[in-house]
């Protein structure tokens, strides 16, 4: 299977650059994103049921699932995916600069904003001096690769197999009580934070993703890894062949699975780097 490469205006995210960061000597992410809407290729108007963020004056960046029953009943929870990741971005903007970002109050805060029918996971994620913050509800998540090697992955939360934990609205009662998981780990310079929603990782093994980075250049932009890591990924999804890591997890449960998951796919990269100022010359 050939996947034709995109751009990023096929698929974009919710960007904002800030010109007029003051650089401090610490840490910063340098981020990019790729998305692929599972039906993309039958109906180019498609969005998908995935939602997805960054925010680089806030340095910061999100990805929620909607949650696909919903469409039995006629509703695209990919609405509240896109509403409350929206909101969260919203919510972090009006934060004074300079403020810790409250990762579980700005989240329920997103949630309480939003109106539309559904539900989704989120998993929101900041970088606070050199510390990687995130707040995790279901099985959207991040890998964190240091040396090119997987050193962490954030918990998944699920009630049961492929039935992850959720924030929504839910018709005649409203929003239910949640559980969001809060995490913190300690990067350094150079590390490669890859996040996404489950169609990534119920795709791609840590070692796969490995071998992505270990292929790369060395010079890659994110948004090229981004790209990359979506790719293998879709490729993945629709191969009969692959014993994914979700056809495992199938197993283990007793549920026979053949092959990769069809999945709208959310990858998003963030470099860790050096917030160097810059220096300017004069000849």
């Amino acid at each position: 299977m050939i996947i034709k490469k995109r751009s990023l205006s096929d698929f974009q995210a919710t960007v904002s650059v800030s010109d007029d960061d003051e650089s401090s000597g610490r840490l910063k992410m340098d981020m990019g994103t790729c998305y692929f809407p599972k039906d993309f290729d039958s109906n180019p108007e498609s969005l998908g049921q995935d939602a997805h963020f960054i925010c680089q004056e806030r340095q910061a960046f999100g990805v929620a699932d909607g949650v696909g029953g919903w469409a039995r009943k006629g509703i695209d929870s990919g609405i509240f995916a896109r509403e409350l990741m929206s909101n969260y971005l919203a919510s972090l903007r009006s934060l004074n600069p300079g403020r810790a970002v409250d990762l579980k109050e700005t989240l329920l805060k997103a949630h309480s904003m939003t109106a539309a029918t559904g539900s989704s996971t989120a998993c929101v994620v900041s970088l606070e001096g050199d510390r990687l913050c995130y707040a995790n509800v279901g099985d959207s998540g991040f890998m964190v690769f240091r040396g090119k090697r997987l050193v962490y992955r954030s918990p998944t939360q699920q009630n049961y197999f492929n039935r992850p934990f959720s924030l929504g609205n839910w018709v005649g009662e409203g929003k239910r009580p949640v559980s969001v998981f809060l995490g913190e780990f300690d990067v350094e310079q150079g590390d490669v934070v890859v996040a996404g929603s489950d169609g990534v990782f119920d795709n791609l093994f840590g070692s796969e993703i490995e071998e992505i980075l270990q292929e790369s250049d060395g010079e890659s932009w994110p948004q090229d890894l981004a790209w990359s890591i979506a790719t293998v990924a879709s490729m993945n999804s629709v191969s009969q062949e692959y014993d994914s890591p979700f056809a495992i997890a199938a197993e283990s449960e007793g549920i026979e699975h053949v092959g990769g998951k069809i999945d709208d796919i959310t990858a998003i990269v963030a470099v860790i780097e050096l917030d160097q100022p810059c220096v300017s010359q004069e000849k």
